[in-house]
């Protein structure tokens, strides 16, 4: 295999070039592909993983990932998932406990680091697989990692991981593809999803303005149902964001839904608004239209470029004002028409 990239574009050590010069593709018999991340961001590496299996047709994949964040895995593009504990019985494991869970992973022909984070930089040293690939925007990770390439805030995530592949000579042509099609067949319904929940409090819009949104979109919209998500925290249930529009017939709260039916009501969806959230990766994954709602992070990273996708945000940072939002719902709804 000859690696494909500029100088500068990524790296790559010499062991990295003699352990490939008389490989191909279907030499690659074993892959351990390292995310430690939620729901949304299992999401956002499904393009990665399709193109892995693509390209490497005889490899047997297996995703590490912890028990903390087990939820959600990928298991229709991969063969094994193998779980590191970070905490058992609420306590927080030890570090032999975890090297050894490290070392019960198979020895890999490349090993694929899409977290970055001092765990998945011991996982990919103490495993001890045949050829490392990880990010390179810190430059002392270098040392480690056999090929390295570039990782901005400013490319989606989902094209990002891409990379990787990209760099061995794969390619893709169109949209990205999810691989959620035959999964979860679109059945389309006119109904407009709102969800206010997000890994972190700091990410979410305030409930009283997604109520007011909700009131002014149900005016705007009265021939579509308009459905508030409950997650599955008990600080999810949005009640009182629910309260001052449970008396329009057309807004309702639907209850916490299997992870399943969660992807086939999103898939069937009009519309998703919500917060920078797994909702919202869930939603992209089965290529309905969304609202991103941004102020503690730029949208860059999340927002794929497609008019089907829009992201308010201010430049300040702040809160965006209830209209913003509106102004946007008002400008999809008419593109989507």
């Amino acid at each position: 295999m000859k690696l494909n990239f500029r100088p500068k574009a990524a790296f790559a050590s010499k062991k990295a070039l003699k352990y490939l010069q008389d490989k191909n593709p279907v030499d690659i018999k074993q892959v351990v592909v390292i995310r430690h991340a939620a729901i949304g961001d299992f999401m956002n590496i499904r393009p990665f993983l399709l193109g892995l299996k693509s390209f490497f047709p005889n490899a047997k994949v297996t995703l590490n990932t912890i028990n903390t964040y087990a939820y959600g895995t990928p298991d229709d593009l991969i063969d094994v998932v193998h779980i590191i504990d970070r905490t058992v019985n609420g306590k927080k494991t030890s570090a032999f406990h975890r090297l050894k869970q490290i070392k019960q992973l198979p020895k890999a022909d490349i090993l694929f680091d899409l977290t970055d984070s001092s765990l998945s930089l011991l996982t990919a040293i103490f495993s001890k697989p045949k050829l490392k690939i990880g990010y390179s925007y810190r430059p002392s990770r270098r040392f480690f990692y056999d090929i390295s390439t570039l990782r901005s805030d400013f490319v989606l995530e989902a094209d990002s991981v891409l990379h990787m592949l990209y760099i061995f000579g794969y390619s893709r042509h169109g949209d990205l593809e999810y691989g959620y099609g035959n999964l979860y067949p679109k059945k389309p319904a006119k109904q407009i999803v709102y969800f206010a929940g997000a890994s972190m409090k700091n990410k979410c819009w305030s409930e009283d303005k997604f109520s007011a949104l909700i009131g002014q979109l149900s005016d705007q919209y009265p021939d579509y149902q308009h459905v508030i998500l409950q997650g599955i925290r008990e600080d999810e249930k949005f009640l009182e964001m629910y309260s001052p529009v449970s008396n329009k017939k057309n807004v309702t709260l639907k209850e916490t839904m299997s992870l399943e039916s969660v992807m086939q009501f999103l898939s069937n969806s009009h519309l998703l608004i919500s917060n920078d959230t797994g909702i919202r990766n869930m939603a992209i994954a089965t290529h309905t239209p969304t609202i991103g709602i941004f102020f503690d992070i730029a949208p860059f990273k999340y927002w794929p470029n497609e008019k089907k996708h829009d992201c308010v945000f201010n430049e300040n940072y702040q809160q965006p004002a209830i209209n913003d939002v509106f102004t946007s719902a008002v400008h999809m709804m008419e593109y989507l028409q």
